[in-house]
């Protein structure tokens, strides 16, 4: 794993609980079967960790420890004298148990620790940091517990505004899971190279994590091909989540999401662009014969530069109705645009348009900007738009997004762009292109 990741992970300190192999049996066999779950402790005991640290669980069975890790995601005073503390993302990993995890502990400055924590019968402890560093290096010396410890890293370093490209990432899987009403988790998860937003989603218990995704039954990727690929079932329904970034799959259709709502036929492809604030304008007012200025409303623009311009291109290419007397659709399109306020909470909501509203804007003039320029204004738009929740409701619904041959189609391209990387993407594009 990545030094950097480690150190995230090294700084917000290590704790080590002790379990019988009955209590874990018993936690395995609650709805997350063990990923997830929480226990109660008296107050200074709980403080043995802190939110958003680690956590080691050595699970004894007969004198034989297994060891897993996790994130102990919150601490929460429940009543006068106790607190819960809530564990997060567990999985097991290498060494199996606590003994040849310590005896990789070779530091002399740090064998007065390594004992004490033999010797130690406390239930919930917390570990020294300088031991805690080591004990962590040992850990991710191993690479089969890379996937556990990224996850973990990934889920550490969730944005918690909207500055860059890994926020609106984030946003965008969280839209597709909400639109489809996703609770427990992905049956598959691949991550095939360097940082995902994909990384912070929940696997069910039995879902293995993939970083290679040529893995993937029926699928060739390269680290190249995308970002992540995420895939969700819940009952008979099964929804694929694709996020694109500066990929072949960007680069063929202009959008950072891609979701297929197989239930209901409906491809959906979401750009997401970020909202600037514009210098504030000022007016002069006049109360009682005295004349005063005040700042105006805070106006939010995203301007369409030559690369909106190429994704407005590319996107106009693959808008096609290719069966429009299939499954009713509101909008049969596939490609709609999230804006969202720079430097906004990332639980803060964000606005959607559709490209065929964007081009209406554009075609009747209230999209002009200055100096001949176009632009999409907060103030223009006036709540002409949909909030994330309608728009959720509508995907979710098969209200909107691509229908039949046309969702056919948009797989079939997806596919080819996967397997294919580059070349396949130049080579669909030089086709539209000599068919325009």
């Amino acid at each position: 794993m990545k030094s950097e990741n480690l150190q995230t992970l090294a700084k917000q300190g290590l704790s080590l609980l002790r379990w019988t192999i009955d209590e874990w049996k018993a936690v395995e066999e609650t709805r997350l079967g063990g990923a997830r779950f929480s226990l109660v402790f008296p107050h200074e005991i709980a403080r043995s960790a802190r939110p958003r640290s680690l956590v080691l669980i050595a699970v004894n069975d007969d004198g034989e420890t297994a060891l897993k890790v996790g994130l102990v995601r919150s601490i929460q005073a429940t009543a006068t004298f106790d607190s819960r503390v809530v564990f997060d993302l567990v999985r097991p990993i290498t060494p199996g148990s606590l003994e040849q995890l310590l005896a990789m502990v070779t530091e002399k400055s740090l064998q007065n620790g390594v004992t004490k924590i033999k010797n130690s019968s406390d239930t919930f402890q917390r570990i020294s940091p300088k031991l805690g560093d080591s004990l962590l290096r040992a850990i991710a010396a191993s690479p089969d517990n890379d996937a556990v410890l990224q996850r973990i890293a990934s889920e550490l370093e969730r944005p918690k505004h909207f500055q860059d490209a890994r926020a609106l990432q984030q946003d965008a899987v969280s839209l597709a899971l909400k639109a489809f009403g996703v609770k427990d988790g992905a049956t598959i998860l691949s991550l095939p190279g360097g940082d995902t937003s994909l990384a912070t989603v929940r696997l069910l218990e039995d879902a293995v994590i993939e970083h290679d995704a040529r893995w993937l039954p029926g699928w060739s990727m390269t680290d190249s091909d995308l970002t992540g690929r995420a895939v969700f079932k819940q009952g008979a329904d099964q929804l694929e989540v694709f996020t694109a970034n500066k990929r072949p799959l960007e680069e063929l259709f202009g959008v950072d999401l891609i979701y297929l709502n197989r239930s209901r036929g409906a491809l959906v492809m979401v750009q997401y662009k970020m909202m600037e604030p514009e210098q504030r304008t000022r007016s002069k007012r006049t109360t009682a014969g005295s004349e005063y200025e005040v700042a105006d409303d805070q106006e939010w623009i995203v301007p369409i530069d030559t690369q909106f311009t190429a994704e407005l291109a590319r996107m106009k290419k693959f808008d096609q109705d290719l069966s429009p007397d299939g499954t009713y659709r509101l909008n049969s399109g596939a490609f709609f645009f999230k804006l969202i306020k720079r430097n906004a909470a990332t639980n803060a909501a964000g606005i959607v348009l559709s490209l065929d509203h964007l081009n209406h804007m554009i075609a009747k003039g209230a999209a002009s900007g200055p100096r001949g320029g176009l632009r999409i204004s907060y103030r223009t738009l006036n709540g002409h738009y949909l909030r994330s929740d309608p728009f959720v409701e509508l995907v979710r619904s098969g209200y909107i997004g691509t229908r039949d041959a046309t969702t056919e189609n948009l797989r079939a391209l997806i596919e080819a762009a996967l397997n294919g990387g580059r070349a396949v993407v130049a080579a669909i594009q030089s086709a539209f292109g000599a068919s325009d």
